[in-house]
């Protein structure tokens, strides 16, 4: 556990990764607290929950080029600061309000608020700890987020039925202001800011013109670094796996298995508990392997127990297979974190997470509306293990292209000031 000690001791980590916690401990509050307030309206909840869906989705795919620009041309920490406490608003709001209309209206500008806040807060990590700690650094943001899943999920059912879906609102919006407060704290020794070549080149150019080059700039970065651009593809043909795994996991459980709709969320937590363990592990002997083998076996490994999950036809071997998954997925996560980290320079951080986010909304819309079709007419086991599919192929297309271990790159990043 030295390795967890020595980030602990990191006083800019520690706050970055408590203000992330806290918050995602909220999220989860509030997900249970929006299904019991559209539940009122039980003949249109499907709809409510595909509109809340798309909603989550689509800011990312729309403003990803903006959010980007914004993370690597403002302070991020600040990007951050404004995005909790705007959410922390519209979380109040959510207890005025009453016609689902208004309430999804809201979601969805908390949505557009988060597609700015994650660029700014995943090119930040980054710049917080030393290379050696990138894979710990990450597995740690892994746990921390199936734990939120475990303990949003359990606290936040008894805090519902304890205290109504509006005070879990409050609840939701003071775990904004505290992460707010917490990022406040954090120190950034320097900020980038353009080279004297780039900024005599952009002193005549409108807002248009800056940000036209700064896609251009990064999209020449992605022309120049193949390992980024594998990196990418890699991780967009598992998006194809996971995007069903999101939609189509309820209905194997349900039509598959013959669960009792009350058994799945013991089965969630399963999940999560793997993944915590899974990510714990990782983060303890993981900075002993490379990022690219963390990510290739980690594919290999979720292809396996997904396919033993729906070739066994038995409730207990099967959720155990499906719990095993969540290692994998641990992995995959963790090896993406590191990967970024290690090889994106800091000034086009912002613009290449949220490049990978615009490819990822994308994949995960397609990906959902496929895997509720082609359910329908081959039923959920059998779609699940079509795009289970996609998982070995995201390994042996990163086994290929990570034969050997990819250079680190080292030219020189724009100037830096004080932040």
């Amino acid at each position: 556990m030295k390795q967890y000690r020595s980030l602990f001791r990191n006083r800019n980590f520690l706050l970055h990764w408590l203000a992330g916690a806290i918050s995602n401990v909220g999220d989860f509050f509030n997900t249970l607290a929006l299904v019991k307030l559209l539940s009122e309206d039980p003949a249109h909840l499907g709809l409510y929950m595909a509109v809340i869906m798309v909603a989550h989705m689509l800011p990312g795919l729309v403003l990803g080029p903006v959010a980007g620009v914004m993370a690597d041309r403002l302070p991020r920490k600040v990007i951050m600061i404004i995005s909790d406490v705007l959410r922390a608003g519209l979380m109040v709001g959510l207890v005025v309000v009453r016609q689902p209309v208004q309430i999804l209206t809201l979601v969805a500008l908390a949505a557009i608020v988060s597609a700015f806040f994650n660029p700014a807060s995943n090119a930040l990590m980054p710049s917080l700890v030393a290379k050696e700690e990138l894979v710990t650094a990450g597995s740690l943001s892994v746990m921390t987020q199936r734990m939120a899943m475990l303990l949003g999920n359990g606290i936040g059912a008894w805090f519902l039925m304890a205290a109504g879906a509006h005070n879990v609102f409050y609840v939701d919006a003071a775990s904004f202001v505290v992460s707010a407060l917490m990022v406040a704290g954090i120190r950034v020794k320097a900020a980038t800011v353009p080279t004297p070549d780039r900024a005599e080149a952009e002193s005549g150019a409108g807002l248009w013109g800056k940000f036209r080059g700064d896609i251009g700039e990064a999209l020449a970065f992605l022309r120049n670094a193949p390992v980024v651009r594998h990196l990418l593809g890699t991780l967009a043909i598992t998006s194809v796996a996971d995007s069903a795994l999101n939609v189509l996991l309820i209905p194997f459980f349900m039509i598959g298995l013959g669960l009792a709709a009350a058994s799945i969320g013991f089965v969630n937590a399963l999940f999560g508990g793997a993944s915590v363990i899974g990510a714990l592990v990782i983060g303890a002997m993981g900075h002993r392997v490379h990022w690219r083998h963390l990510m290739s076996y980690g594919m290999v490994f979720g292809w396996f127990v997904m396919m033993a999950a729906l070739l066994t036809d038995s409730v207990v071997p099967s959720i155990t297979f499906l719990t095993l998954l969540g290692l994998g997925s641990g992995a995959m996560n963790v090896g993406l974190q590191a990967a970024i980290g290690e090889l994106v320079p800091d000034h086009v951080r912002g613009r290449v997470f949220s490049a990978w986010g615009m490819v990822n909304s994308s994949i995960y819309v397609v990906g959902v509306t496929a895997a509720g079709l082609l359910s329908d007419k081959f039923g959920p086991t059998r779609t699940l293990m079509g795009f289970t599919t996609f998982f070995l192929l995201g390994a042996i297309y990163a086994f290929i292209a990570f034969r050997r271990p990819p250079a680190v790159r080292t030219e020189a990043e724009p100037a830096a000031v004080a932040d």
